[in-house]
């Protein structure tokens, strides 16, 4: 995405107090955990053979805290975190999912600008310092977007390359861009040894024997925009039957950041920001939890460097793990060995990542929604009817169904031939022939009570908003079938098998793997995440007080005696 454009007026900032740099400075450590639901992970958690005395478990049995705290809706995480900070619903600031149509195109909703102040901008105001490290939408595009001292998502501009390395060939040569138009692109070559094994030669010297599934950094020094940083190119070997099958080649990345003194110690420390991993490698589960492991050694430390600085008041730390791992592998028993494994290193490092946390600093641990289990993936187009579908735009996945207006300005009404409530109203009523109960645990239509309820106010919204019952979600497909797939846990009865008959798409049945998903109505109990407070002052709070996702910035910072961001509504 491009760069973001501040204003041409600068809000003021209340000047620091010059005191010598402290430890007790530290007054709050704010970590969000990415679809963090407890009872979701507990059968993997039941089966760890370790545990850390600061790690999940006790995040979930032992820290002080309450497991249904209600989420905003829609339930995904980009809507979810800058309600949060803002303290306002989606219709108010305008970030319905983390993709989004705008009435024109389909944008990134993290990169999407919002108008009402967030909390990070807030506590910058009153001159207090704070750090971050991959917060969403704490991205420092605009000064208002902007921590202190702080890393955010990198985005090289260009994928992985995967590349395909056949039985016979000895060598192959391949190039890399270089992220900076003055430099040439970096050449590279394979080359196959007597054993099968693979090496690259890269201009910084070889590389290898590659190991399959075993992320391999390869630092130099590079002129990134203007600025000389520590950068590095990844590879790793993707499979390997009798002979080297292919590579995965990251791009040129770094480890962005904001503050001279943050970039230096990060590039001190040969941190890069992986790009290796991908959701591609779902079926390759190896290597998509080492590319994992790859990503989080180097984010740990980073997160540990702005714990252990001294010129902070905050800071706010974001963890997906344990989404990504739900999304690819919730009920996935065939794949739970690997799965516990990793689960038990990311424990380890998080738990010794929480103990750092000085004694005079509160900890607040939050998820940003829950997580279900997918049984059934249905037709979009199907469910609304041709003749509904081709008067807007049908956007959705995980478990929601949006009805936008279509391409044009989006807060167009709809057309005099279309009634919204009856469209909205024959969801409501729409049976699941499959389960017996009703498809959707809710439906909205724009600029309704309803509506306004949710924190969905304004017109820049879908004309309709549905979420589906837990453990059904939605796609795009053209296909004129209802039934798309089922989980292999999910039974047909045999009345159905006669409706939706064996095999029913391209000849077969398909039969997705076991994955997670969210997106649903705020209600349903899967998507209830988890809080701890823990702390001189957040320790005096009961978290079960806490009902609303949107609660949580107005009561830390009236615990700290900090000023909210302006959106924050009293109590």
């Amino acid at each position: 995405s491009g760069l973001v454009v501040a204003c041409s007026w600068t809000p003021w900032r209340k000047p620091v107090a010059q005191t010598a740099p402290s430890r007790d400075r530290l007054k709050l450590v704010w970590v969000s955990l990415d679809g963090f639901q407890p009872e979701a992970l507990r059968p993997w958690l039941s089966k760890m053979s370790t545990h850390h005395p600061r790690g999940i478990q006790w995040l979930i049995d032992s820290a002080r805290g309450n497991s249904s705290v209600k989420v905003v809706s829609p339930t995904i995480t980009a809507p979810s975190h800058i309600s949060t900070l803002t303290c306002v619903g989606s219709g108010e600031h305008g970030i319905m999912d983390n993709s989004m149509w705008t009435g024109t195109e389909m944008v990134v909703g993290f990169n999407r600008k919002y108008a009402p102040q967030n909390w990070v901008t807030a506590l910058r105001d009153q001159g207090l310092r704070v750090g971050v490290a991959m917060y969403p939408s704490i991205d420092a595009t605009a000064d208002d977007r902007k921590a202190d001292v702080g890393s955010f998502y990198d985005n090289p501009g260009s994928s992985p390359q995967i590349l395909s390395f056949d039985g016979t060939l000895k060598s192959l040569a391949f190039t890399v861009p270089s992220r900076s138009g003055d430099q040439a692109p970096y050449q590279m070559e394979f080359q196959r040894g007597t054993d099968s094994s693979v090496s690259v030669v890269t201009p910084w010297g070889v590389v290898g024997p590659l190991e399959l599934a075993k992320p391999v950094d390869v630092l130099f020094t590079a002129n990134i925009g203007g600025v000389e940083r520590r950068a590095g190119i990844s590879f790793m070997a993707l499979t390997r039957d009798a002979a080297f099958d292919s590579i995965e080649v990251s791009p040129v990345q770094v480890m962005p950041a904001y503050d001279e003194s943050l970039q230096k110690a990060i590039d001190e420390r040969g941190l890069v920001f992986s790009a290796l991993r991908d959701y591609r490698f779902q079926s390759n589960q190896k290597a998509f939890l080492a590319t994992m492991d790859h990503r989080n050694s180097a984010l740990m430390t980073l997160d540990e460097m702005l714990i252990e600085r001294q010129d902070l008041d905050a800071v706010m730390l974001y963890f997906e793990d344990l989404d990504a791992l739900l999304h690819a592998y919730y009920k996935d028993t065939d794949r739970e060995t690997d799965v516990v494994a990793f689960l038990e290193r990311f424990d380890q490092k998080l738990g010794r990542l929480l103990t750092k946390i000085p004694e005079t600093a509160d900890l607040l641990v939050v998820g940003d929604h829950g997580m279900s289990a997918i049984s059934y993936v249905l037709n979009s187009r199907k469910i609304l009817g041709a003749d509904i579908a081709s008067k807007g735009l049908i956007a959705g996945g995980g478990g929601t169904l949006y009805f936008y207006p279509p391409k044009g300005a989006l807060d167009q009404d709809p057309p005099s031939d279309l009634n919204l409530e009856a469209v909205a109203e024959s969801l409501r009523q729409m049976d699941f022939d499959l389960t017996g109960a009703k498809l959707f645990g809710k439906v909205i239509v724009r600029g309704t009570p309803e509506a306004a309820a949710e924190g969905l106010t304004g017109k820049n919204l879908p004309w309709i908003m549905a979420f589906a019952n837990d453990g059904v979600g939605f796609k795009n497909s053209m296909e004129d079938k209802l039934l798309l797939a089922r989980a292999k846990w999910a039974e047909i009865p045999e009345a159905l098998r006669e409706k939706y008959p064996d095999p029913i798409l391209n000849g077969k049945l398909q039969v997705p793997v076991p994955a997670g998903q969210h997106g649903h109505w705020n209600e349903i109990p899967q998507m209830r995440t988890r809080l701890v407070l823990e702390g001189p002052r957040l320790g005096q709070i009961d978290p079960a007080r806490i009902q609303s996702m949107l609660e949580l910035v107005p009561t830390v910072a009236d615990a700290q005696k900090w000023e909210r961001p302006s959106g924050c509504k009293a109590k």
